[in-house]
């Protein structure tokens, strides 16, 4: 029986060691304080995992640990797009020998490729698994899916996508294309309210890492009908967002997770990490925002 695939999803953040080499017991802690806070799913490997600066055989090795360290806990999203077509279903089998919940991909990037050429990409991954498969729309890629390509890839039997690409406009637009039975999930934080208002599910975060409890409670507040609530944390979390981007977001985000007490390491070069004088503005910031103290929202 398939799980269900709703609420706050995390992606989860790598930690490195200063020499770039994965710190698997600080990833084990972010898992651990993610799940006991309420996240309902894990999308590894992604963006905000920093998946693209992995080579295939860590990728492997990240996704292995995060599945044993969940115990099926929560569904894991796999995030196994790559640049090239014969690395994401080289991705997309070992994801699914490992028993995930689905696979998601990204378009192909960096190379110019057209409508076709994507689609060809997206056909392969889905003939090589049988759990389901998911597109994963993101705006970092410079490849947005089309409409027309959503559609096509409905009718190749994707059953879900991630939209991280920052569009609000397309992404009611790929809602009004897509059958009930698809599960197009909200790629950003920041637009979470506004999508659940439109009838979708889920949202997956970054941020979840340091403040889990600030996305938790506005995904609570919306199901409650408490949608005045719900406003006020989605205010918020545009608030965070706004105090993340006076640097690298990521590298931020990493700054934040230490403010919780978790020793969590260094992002991979070229990210670094940030200077004390920018921790301490960040520290300040967030702590206006009552986001370092109980309720943490």
């Amino acid at each position: 029986m398939q799980k269900k695939i709703e609420g706050v999803i995390a992606v989860p953040l790598t930690p490195f060691d200063q020499d770039g080499n994965i710190r698997f017991d600080s990833l084990e802690k972010i898992i651990e304080f993610m799940i006991g806070k309420g996240i309902h799913g894990l999308f590894p490997c992604g963006s905000v995992s920093l998946g693209p600066l992995m080579k295939t055989e860590e990728r492997k090795q990240i996704l292995e640990f995060i599945v044993k360290v969940n115990q099926e806990r929560v569904p894991v999203i796999a995030q196994i797009g790559a640049a090239d077509t014969r690395t994401a279903v080289d991705l997309a089998h070992h994801a699914q020998s490992l028993g995930v919940d689905a696979i998601a991909s990204i378009p192909p990037f960096y190379i110019p490729t057209d409508e076709e050429a994507m689609y060809e990409h997206f056909q392969e991954i889905k003939n090589a698994a049988e759990i389901p498969v998911y597109a994963y729309n993101n705006l970092w890629t410079g490849k947005i899916i089309s409409p027309r390509l959503f559609k096509k890839l409905v009718d190749l039997g994707y059953q879900g996508m991630k939209d991280a690409g920052e569009n609000i406009l397309l992404h009611y637009n790929y809602f009004r294309l897509a059958p009930p039975s698809f599960n197009l999930l909200m790629g950003n934080e920041t637009l979470a309210l506004p999508a659940f208002v439109m009838g979708v599910k889920g949202f997956t975060s970054g941020t979840i890492n340091a403040f889990p409890e600030l996305n938790l409670e506005l995904y609570r507040s919306f199901k409650k009908g408490n949608l005045k609530k719900a406003a006020k944390l989605q205010q918020k979390i545009l608030q965070l967002s706004e105090i993340l981007s006076i640097a690298p977001v990521i590298s931020n985000i990493y700054a934040c997770i230490k403010m919780r007490g978790i020793d969590f390491g260094f992002p991979r070069k070229p990210l670094q990490p940030v200077n004390k004088d920018l921790q301490n503005d960040l520290k300040e910031k967030i702590s206006l925002l009552g986001l370092l103290d109980k309720p943490y929202y």
